[in-house]
């Protein structure tokens, strides 16, 4: 039984080594037969039968996975037909490097780094070395780390090359990894040694040219190229170089307007920078009809123009680029934002900067600030509040200094950032707020230009400009002087009504800043001088009364006023005349009275003084009844103003002018203003009557501002009347004494808002009382509602309707009212 056993085992033994030896035949038969296959399916590919040949490789990689030349001669031929794809990246896996070919290693490394798999690329470049001690290979893994953006790794692997032994197409690929590395000295050094060692080699010089332009030596690559007859074929490189120059210039013009205007060195701040794209704008026609190309000289040109606060050629050069801009650099991106933010376009800045806060060190200040101001300019108050405490978060508090000993200091983020919070307040109407915030500020950094230069800001702001000033006053002598400051002085002088000090301040100004936009403001204002304008208002009422004869004594049943002036432009600065039409009307029981007037006169204003004098004719076939109007006023500092009048023929009732009556008018009046919240005034009148009547008022009122928001103010008015008359016969309202007090609620709400223009609805409602000799006290009440168009800048049309009731010898007279007018400049 154990022989049966023993020879079965034998048998056994017998047929599993015939049958091994049959499969290791056939494998060896057939790679005999896919080798042949591999060389005719590469001679096919060279022949030109690329898809096909490259499609019957894979074929053949799937049945010897592990065949080392079938993967090496597919990764070169597809490599070489620029037809590696990601699905490729498979067959890499059968590599075993110490039996790779040699000749297809780079390939595999150049073929992953088309597909930007540095990673990869990396561990197989990792990978070869370990077989071959060539120093390609540690050349090759820097490139790769350097372009993976690997940057503390990468001049690590490369820092102990010496490249005095480095063949020389490795030297120029060192040369691009040091340029990349942003190591612009080392990789000069490469690109000369690798250009004297093979001076013959593109690569060599081209990068040895690339190298001239990273050291700025931009005149010295443009000679090189255009000497060199293998770089002369390749007109991209001197493009390229023209395109470095070019964004070096630019760079160098920048830091110099920048510090310049720091220095008040004036429009001299400018000069590179408007002659980097002078040459700019005569470079364009000469690009090569290269679309990369062109985007780079075009991202270059954005920035210049946006520094330049050039915001309109900005927008011309954007589809020039031919590419979406979510597809554009960041910073050319931040120069669109910026130009449609100045260009009055802010719904589109908003979408950008969004955009930029999602890039990767891009949550700075200036883009921040351009989105909050782009919120602004779209009304949307609310949001830019909430960003402001998204700024706070999200801006670095301090900057700190590598050097052993030196204290941390704010970082300039966060300074512009305490600015804007301050200024947050003034755009939301909440003045006093802003003021003690800037007050604070200052009381903690006195020397802070930018504090003290916001505080004199907000004081204008408040109708102060006087203090404003004073604040200012306090860098008097004080070089170079901010261009806040001189900002501030020259909206002060206008305010201030110092014309010749405002003209020469802007003038300046537009030279050395011309793209700001308080300084254009200003001088828009400033030439609206230079044109004539023209005022108007109407009054147009019905009167109903239950006693006609109340009426007849007071302005009748219907009247109509009516006030047109047209005005000359300023001349000597301080003086236009002007001509003026004035229309008393009222409808009585005997008939219809009317008082028109045609005047010219002179205006003269000059540092918040102001005299007039006009001279006026009655007109269509009335008593000759020509007249002389004086006034005088002055403000004595930024609170107290006194006015002064005389009019030889003053508004006297329309009955006494119909019986041939004249008089005249004395006025004294002082007003207070503490502040655009609170203000308050006196009149006091005496009107001297030729029909024995003089009559004597004052009035007196007291507004306060109860509310403030972005778009509504309210304020509350007290009022108040006192009125005395003599004792005589006359046909109009002649009360021996009468006097009267009010409280109005005013409210504005601007409903809709674009840069210049507005529309403002006003609603007003007022209370009351009103007596006079002889009669008790009755109330008084009074609703009216008006819209307020501001059309451009220069236009403004307001109408509104209205509806009262006022006693009148202890009977009612109820009015209802329509006023319509508008100014502007021609």
């Amino acid at each position: 039984m154990n022989k049966i056993n023993s020879k079965l085992n034998v048998l056994t033994l017998s047929c599993g080594t015939l049958l091994f030896s049959t499969f290791l035949h056939a494998e060896i038969l057939y790679r005999d037969t896919v080798d042949p296959q591999r060389e005719e399916t590469v001679s096919l590919i060279k022949q030109g039968q690329v898809d096909a040949g490259l499609q019957k490789l894979r074929q053949l990689l799937i049945l010897q996975p592990n065949n080392q030349k079938l993967i090496a001669d597919f990764v070169v031929m597809a490599y070489e037909s620029q037809k590696f794809t990601n699905q490729d990246i498979k067959y890499l896996s059968g590599i075993q490097s110490n039996q790779f070919p040699e000749y297809a290693k780079v390939n595999v490394l150049k073929a992953l780094r088309d597909l930007r798999k540095f990673e990869l690329a990396e561990q197989w470049a990792k990978k070869f070395a370990q077989t071959d001690q060539n120093q390609m290979w540690v050349v090759w893994i820097g490139v790769l780390q350097a372009e993976a953006g690997k940057t503390a790794q990468a001049k690590k692997t490369l820092a102990p090359l010496d490249i005095n032994y480095i063949d020389p197409d490795y030297l120029a690929q060192l040369a691009y990894a040091y340029r990349i590395l942003n190591m612009p000295v080392e990789a000069l050094n490469a690109a000369s040694l690798a250009v004297e060692k093979n001076p013959d080699s593109s690569s060599a010089q081209e990068q040895y040219a690339l190298a001239l332009m990273v050291n700025a030596d931009y005149a010295k690559a443009e000679k090189y190229i255009q000497n060199n007859q293998i770089l002369t074929q390749q007109p991209q490189l001197r493009t390229n170089a023209k395109i470095s120059e070019f964004t070096q210039r630019i760079q160098n013009a920048v830091q110099y307007y920048k510090a310049a205007t720091y220095r008040d060195r004036g429009n001299i701040a400018y000069k590179q920078l408007n002659q980097v794209i002078e040459d700019m704008a005569r470079y364009e026609p000469e690009l090569p009809n290269d679309p990369n190309i062109k985007r780079q000289f075009y991202y270059e040109y954005i920035y210049a123009l946006n520094e330049r606060n050039l915001p309109g050629e900005v927008l011309v050069q954007i589809p020039k680029i031919g590419l979406p801009i979510e597809q554009m650099p960041p910073y050319v991106r931040q120069s669109i934002a910026d130009a449609y933010l100045k260009n009055r376009q802010p719904k589109l800045a908003e979408a950008q900067y969004k955009s930029l806060l999602k890039e990767k060190n891009y949550q700075t200040y200036e883009v921040y600030s351009g989105l909050y101001y782009a919120l602004i300019e779209q009304e949307k108050y609310k949001q830019a509040n909430n960003l402001l405490l998204e700024m706070d978060e999200m801006l670095p508090i301090y900057r700190y200094s590598n050097a052993k000993g030196v204290d941390r200091v704010t970082h300039d983020d966060r300074m512009e950032y305490i600015n804007l919070v301050g200024l947050n307040y003034v755009y939301r109407h909440e003045y006093a707020k802003a003021e003690q915030y800037f007050e604070k500020l200052v009381a903690k950094a006195p020397n802070n230009v930018v504090y003290q230069s916001n505080l004199a800001l907000v004081q204008r702001w408040r109708e102060q400009p006087q203090r404003s000033e004073w604040t200012l006053a306090q860098w008097d002598g004080v070089e170079p002087v901010d261009s806040s400051i001189r900002i501030n002085h020259l909206e002060n002088m206008q305010a201030l009504g110092d014309i010749s000090e405002w003209r020469k301040q802007n003038a300046y100004l537009m030279e050395a800043i011309p793209g700001d936009s308080g300084v254009i403001k200003s001088k828009k204002e400033l030439n609206d001088r230079n044109h004539a304008s023209i005022q108007h208002q109407s009054t147009f009422s019905k009167n109903d009364s239950d006693n006609a004869a109340v009426l007849n004594r007071l302005k009748g049943s219907r009247e109509r006023e009516n006030l047109t002036r047209i005005n000359t432009p300023w001349f000597f600065d301080t003086f236009r005349a002007y001509a003026n039409h004035s229309n008393r009307w009222a409808n009585y029981d005997d008939g219809k009275i009317n008082d028109q007037r045609v005047g010219v006169g002179l205006e003269w204003g000059s540092h918040r003084k102001a005299a007039n004098i006009m001279l006026s004719q009655s007109v269509e076939g009335q008593n000759d009844r020509f007249g002389v109007e004086v006034d005088w006023s002055q403000w004595l500092n930024d609170h107290w103003q006194y006015v002064l009048g005389f009019n030889s023929q003053a508004d006297i009732p329309l009955q006494a002018i119909k019986k041939g009556n004249e008089g005249q008018s004395y006025t004294f009046g002082l007003n207070w203003n503490h502040n655009e919240s609170r203000e308050a005034g006196t009149t006091y009148q005496l009107t001297d009557i030729d029909d024995g009547n003089t009559r004597q008022e004052v009035t007196a009122y007291l507004k306060q501002r109860v509310f403030a928001a972005p778009h509504n103010i309210t304020s509350l008015i007290l009022g108040g009347y006192y009125s005395q008359n003599d004792d005589v016969l006359v046909d109009y309202f002649n009360p021996k004494e009468s006097y009267s007090a009010e409280l109005t609620l005013q409210h504005d709400w601007i409903t809709w808002r674009r840069h210049n223009r507005n529309f403002t609805q006003h609603f007003e409602a007022a209370i009351g009382t009103f007596g006079q000799t002889g009669f008790s006290s009755k109330p008084i009440y009074n609703a009216f509602y008006q819209h307020d168009w501001q059309l451009s800048r220069t236009w403004n049309l307001n109408y509104g309707i209205g509806w009262g009731t006022h006693p009148y010898d202890g009977v009612d007279e109820k009015r209802t009212y329509a006023v319509v007018g508008f100014k502007g400049n021609f």
